[in-house]
């Protein structure tokens, strides 16, 4: 037995700051006082609980919550004293805050005059702000220096960085600012913290003083070596863009470059009569702020020009204003031209690297070429005509590769033996273009070597500390396919089918995560796979990198239904000895430093080059429900990432029903980069994308606002669309066949719609179905209609027809019948005032319930034309098994269906009376539906199709067990007969006789035990 000892109240002080509190008794008009640093717990020992008490801080506009009761603590209290929000101002200006409320105009927030002291000069002084209630639709205002009033923000969105632009007063500039939201650490988890900074800060490494401006602007800023500086006010245009100039009386200014495309950028810069020097720009971020980084190049120019043929040529960068819509402003656009000479070599970086389409321009005898320095491999070949009386016409050979971080283009004498061209003999009589004059060699592409791994599937089950399993995952069909040929390698892995299911008894849904679209037919699952990946790789190792020619990853809509109870267990399954989150940490509540932590840089490991790279669009349709048993005090540290996503979902105010989330593809065309880099900028991507969606479900992020060019610095094409995954593209073994040859295309493989998929009018009606349910504030309606549409997905045309017209009427009857039934409700709930509320909702119903029907009918017509192959079945998914049965002994023994069948059985008998009990066996009788199951504590027989008890005999209550030739008859304590248990075979008997006799043997050392 423990006993513990608490205070009757205990005081914790989760402030920024310390105070002085005091405590008041009512009753017998008596108060104390006491100081409390923070972050400190005060004991307070002489106060009757029974009496009214009041608390009072010494601090203005702070926020008092009172906890619930501490857990065993005899029915103390623990009060904390935390802010709902600390603002840290690191950007170097004055910042002002209004909040508004929905509906409301905005207001000044009190306790704004903090000045920085003598001490605290290098630190941001916490600044504490609340709102008035605790609405979602809360927002905050934001004024930093000489600037107007911002755009209304949310401060609610955890793990969300925000680009902030405001404009200055004047409206002639604009300052851009970063806010990035995220939790408190530890015990300050209750506190979110918001960090004002500036958005970009540039970093002077190049060893002397350096001066900036804005192209076109006379404001000319000097940043000294090694200094910091931060970019406030910047001229309103689209793209921000900066130039550079060494100091001093005629020296230029470099070309422009964009300072929000994250990666390296370099600029040419030179003093007056000098050569050129080159500027690397490293432009890096961390949370929401972006450094760039100024140093000298002084080993690798990015591009080099080898000229190994006969032929001089010219080159120059392409009209940098040229668009892929408009021919471009050529008027004040001069090119600066290179000559290159025959079997010689140039160092090159773009004359103008903010260029959105970087092309380069190469010119012989006339002849002009454009070429895609980011695209590496074997180009057509060039014919150049001869000079007026010289020898005939000459063909060079193109490639570009990677030579260390420089890539290389390499003009050389055309050698039709090297090359992976030829010419085109039929178009070599007539004057041919540059696309027909050469065709490709006849390449040998049979498969040399094949090898393939098929399982028929994977299935993992979670068990926790308490013995129960909590979740069981299942990889069904998945197959691994690998392919040589003499030109390429292709990996191709697929996994037909994926399932969580939940295995706790008890949870609301019965399956965690499956495909949203269930394929109707083996066929149709072999073409849309759960889960595809695959990848192309060139053998040829000229090019000097990793040569992948197309790369593509496909994970199918999918539905992830959640309740509270499960996230609360797997939180209890992560707490993972070692673990970098499981550690129990005091907690901190912000950094106050001034000083914005620099990025890290990920740029290790060798170069990977990717033609195409094709993340394809992933859907997750996301139910989250609320339960009652939530823990308050919980103890998990807030580290932990599956803490991290419970606590954005609990922002809901409520359950959140098969809401959307949505990740567009990417497409990747001719990227060069580390794969260290490459993944933190898809995660950077994601993780943004992720969250905004997530935040904007629960009504905490309006817009999503950090727009950050993360690929236009290592790829040459972008492209950034959705489409149903169901839709997606499934890689053969052959890439060939799908066009992809060993040649480059002449246009763009981006810009080709391989795609060609508009969104459906199904998911539009759905759309505008779903928002007007939401609007008809009737919950039962609400979870009826989310019912009905998950399980009752249209089959054929004609089911779609019949589904839409039942979901009709049953919208019409429940807004006809909710004009008369709500204004009852809510008087039974709440009185007068909930007699009229209810009768808003019923008048509100009945407008929009009939709305909401005709849009399901639409929905349901449309959506059964298009699915007459994508349905459920019949009966619909269940879960692959039941819940696995472990013992009290606690030994994990091989699955059994039979032992979780009557697990099953025992939990679900009379409602669940039975619940706690710990099963031990159960034998099907020869009377049809009949089971007896034993447990620990009682023998019954039970009804298996009803799930009803016929009797129930408790352990305790039984004398002795006769072994008869029929079964096994009962003697109940004090002489009276029990029940009889028909059981025919030998073997059975026998095996019931002897699992009593363990129940039994069990029940007597427990009672013996007590005693």
């Amino acid at each position: 037995m423990r006993i513990r000892l608490s205070a009757p109240i205990e005081l914790q002080n989760l402030l920024p700051y310390d105070f002085k509190y005091r405590i008041y008794d009512k009753h017998t008009k008596k108060d104390w006082t006491n100081f409390l640093r923070k972050g400190g717990l005060s004991p307070v020992h002489v106060v009757e609980l029974s009496h009214l008490l009041l608390l009072s801080v010494k601090m203005q506009d702070t926020v008092f919550k009172q906890s619930d009761e501490i857990p065993d603590s005899g029915g103390s209290f623990r009060v904390t004293v935390f802010s709902p929000h600390v603002i840290l101002n690191k950007t170097g200006l004055p910042v002002n805050i209004k909040s508004k409320s929905l509906l409301q105009s905005a207001k000044y927030t009190a306790g704004q005059a903090l000045e920085a002291h003598k001490d605290t000069a290098h630190k941001a002084l916490p600044y504490m702000f609340s709102y008035g209630n605790d609405d979602r639709q809360n927002r905050a205002l934001f004024k930093v220096g000489e600037s107007n009033w911002s755009r209304p923000q949310s401060l609610e969105a955890i793990g969300s960085t925000v680009d902030v632009v405001i404009p200055s007063s004047s409206r002639e500039s604009e300052i851009h600012i970063g806010i990035s939201v995220d939790e408190g650490e530890g015990k300050y988890k209750l506190s979110k913290v918001v960090t004002v900074a500036p958005r970009f800060i540039l970093v002077n490494k190049v060893g002397q003083d350096m001066e900036i401006r804005e192209p076109g602007s006379s404001e000319v800023m000097t940043i000294k070596s090694g200094e910091l500086l931060p970019l406030h006010f910047l001229r309103q245009s689209t793209q921000k863009q900066l130039c550079l100039c060494y100091p001093g009386l005629n020296n230029q200014w470099s070309a422009p470059f964009n300072i929000a495309d994250l990666g390296s950028v370099h600029v040419k810069i030179s003093r007056a009569g000098e050569r050129q020097n080159l500027i690397r720009i490293e432009i890096l971020m961390e949370q929401s702020t972006i450094f760039l980084h100024f140093s000298t190049e002084t080993k690798n120019w990015p591009f080099s020009m080898r000229n190994e043929s006969d032929v001089e040529f010219m080159f120059a960068q392409a009209n940098p204003y040229d668009d892929e819509d408009d021919n471009g402003d050529r008027s004040n656009w001069r090119p600066i031209r290179y000559k290159l000479p025959p079997r010689s070599v140039m160092p090159y970086a773009w004359d103008y690297p903010a260029a959105k389409q970087k092309l380069l321009l190469i010119n012989a005898n006339g002849v002009q070429r454009q070429i895609k320095l980011a695209e590496i491999g074997n180009l057509v070949p060039m014919k150049i005509p001869p000079v007026k009386g010289a020898k005939p016409t000459k063909i060079v050979d193109l490639n570009v590769a990677a030579d260390g971080p420089t890539q290389t283009l390499v003009v050389s004498n055309y050698r039709q033996s090297q090359s992976l061209y030829r010419q085109n003999t039929r178009a070599a009589s007539s004057q041919a273009s540059v696309a027909n004059a050469f065709e490709v060699k006849e390449q040998d592409t049979n498969v040399t070597f094949k090898a393939q791994l098929r399982l028929a599937g994977i299935g993992i089950s979670l068990i926790n500390s308490q013995l129960k399993e909590l979740a069981y995952i299942t990889f069904r069909d998945l197959e691994l396919k690998y392919n040589e040929s003499a030109l390429y390698q292709t990996v191709n892995v697929a996994i037909k089918w994926i399932q969580i299911d939940n295995q706790l008894y008890g949870g609301i849904f019965p399956i965690l995560l499956y495909p949203s679209v269930v394929p109707k037919t083996g066929k149709e699952m072999d073409v849309h796979p759960s889960f595809h990946a695959s990848a192309t790789r060139v053998k040829d190792d000229r090019y000097g990198v990793l040569y992948i020619k197309y790369a593509t990853i496909l994970m199918q809509q999918m539905t992830l239904e959640i309740d509270e109870d499960f996230v609360f267990a797997l939180l209890e399954f992560s707490k993972i000895a070692g673990a970098s989150w499981s550690g129990q940490p005091e907690g901190k509540l912000c950094d106050d430093h001034l000083d914005i932590p620099e990025p890290k840089q990920e740029n290790q490991g060798q170069d990977v080059y990717f033609e195409l790279l094709n993340l394809q669009p992933a859907q997750l349709d996301l139910s989250f429900v609320r339960t009652e048993r939530v823990n308050v005090e919980d103890k998990t540290s807030s580290r932990n990432p599956l803490m991290f996503f419970l606590n954005i979902l609990t922002m809901a105010v409520g359950n959140v029903n098969d809401a959307p989330v949505r990740l567009n593809s990417l497409m990747l065309e001719n990227a060069r980069v580390s794969i260290p880099l490459l993944s933190q900028h898809i995660q950077n991507h994601y993780s943004q994308e992720f969250l905004y969606q997530v935040h904007k479900i629960l009504g905490s992020a309006d817009f999503l606002g950090n727009p950050v060019g993360l690929f236009n610095n290592i790829s040459s094409g972008v492209a950034d669309i959705f489409y149903e995954p169901y839709q997606g593209f499934v890689m053969t073994d052959r890439p060939q066949e799908l066009g992809i040859g060993i040649a480059k295309g002449a246009t763009s493989f981006v810009k080709k719609s391989v795609f060609g998929v508009t969104d459906s009018m199904s998911k539009v009606t759905g759309s505008i179905s779903k928002g007007l349910t939401a609007a008809t504030m009737d919950k039962q309606f609400q979870d009826r209609r989310r019912m009905t549409r998950s399980r009752n997905r249209p089959k054929h045309a004609l089911y779609g027809v019949t589904a839409g017209a039942n979901s009709f009427m049953t919208s019409v009857a429940s807004g006809v019948g909710g004009l008369a039934r709500k204004p009852l409700e809510g008087a039974e709930k709440e009185g007068v005032g909930g007699f009229f509320k209810g009768l808003g909702k019923g008048v509100i119903g009945l407008a929009t319930k009939p709305a909401v029907g005709f849009f399901d009918l639409a929905s349901n017509v449309t959506e059964g034309i298009r699915n007459t192959t994508t349905v459920f079945d019949a009966e619909g998914l269940d879960r692959v098994r039941l819940p696995r049965y472990i013992g009290i002994d606690g030994i994990v023994r091989p699955y059994t269906q039979r032992e979780a069948l009557g697990q099953f059985w025992l939990k679900q008998v009379d409602d669940g009376k039975f619940f706690d009990d710990d099963y031990v066996a159960h034998l099907e009788l020869p009377r049809e539906d009949a089971v007896v199951i034993l447990t620990y504590t009682r023998i019954m027989l039970v009804r298996a199709k009803r799930l009803s008890s016929e009797w129930v005999v408790p352990l305790k209550d039984i004398a002795t067990i006769r072994k008869e030739r029929s079964g096994l008859a009962l003697a109940l304590r004090g002489g009276g007969s029990g029940p009889f248990v028909p059981v025919m075979e030998e073997s059975e008997r026998k095996f019931l006789y002897a699992r009593i006799g363990v129940a039994v043997n069990s029940y007597n050392e427990k009672f013996r035990a007590v005693e």
